[in-house]
């Protein structure tokens, strides 16, 4: 992995908060982003660690330089792959302008961390719900501005609707909207 791969993994990581927003964006994906459920619950990065947010899969043999891939476990097929995709790149690429650095790599699921070793290794726990992700964008200046004021403005206002009707119901009521449409 080269300087820049590391510095746009450290950009993802300094944004994922926001960019949950983006990548997981419905009620139902916050169910499936909880610790040990192969999907990541913390910002953090490493080799071949499922738990990370940001997994590095080994490379190919023979093929090592042509075949590094960078797996975002944070995101699910509700996304808009479009705004999805936007908001990585744009993430991304801020970390390389500012030359971040994305900290020591995750060999182990950063749940079995204690809070300490957690905090002392910068890896934070996501935003447990649609709305603190929301929030959490709505914060966030670079991917709003990459998003535009009027797409920002819209987004945030369908999804936080989105969260409310889903939050004031229950499990059928999801069932219902997004298996049984007809």
């Amino acid at each position: 992995m080269s300087e820049l791969g590391y510095q746009f993994i450290a950009g993802v990581l300094d944004h994922l908060p926001g960019l949950l927003a983006l990548t997981a964006p419905s009620y139902n994906s916050y169910r499936r982003l909880q610790p040990r459920f192969w999907s990541s619950a913390y910002t953090s990065w490493g080799p071949d660690n499922r738990e990370a947010s940001v997994r590095i899969a080994s490379t190919m043999w023979g093929h090592e330089q042509e075949s590094i891939n960078l797996e975002l476990k944070a995101s699910d097929p509700s996304n808009n792959p479009y705004l999805a995709l936007g908001g990585l790149l744009a993430a991304g690429l801020d970390g390389i302008e500012r030359g971040l650095n994305p900290g020591v790599a995750a060999l182990v699921d950063p749940a079995n961390y204690d809070e300490a070793e957690r905090q002392q290794r910068n890896i934070k726990r996501y935003p447990t719900t649609q709305a603190e992700a929301l929030d959490a964008l709505e914060a966030d200046d670079l991917l709003t501005a990459a998003l535009g004021p009027e797409l920002s403005r819209a987004y945030l206002v369908v999804k936080r609707s989105e969260y409310a009707a889903f939050a004031a119901e229950n499990v059928d009521f999801e069932i219902k909207h997004h298996i049984h449409k007809f």
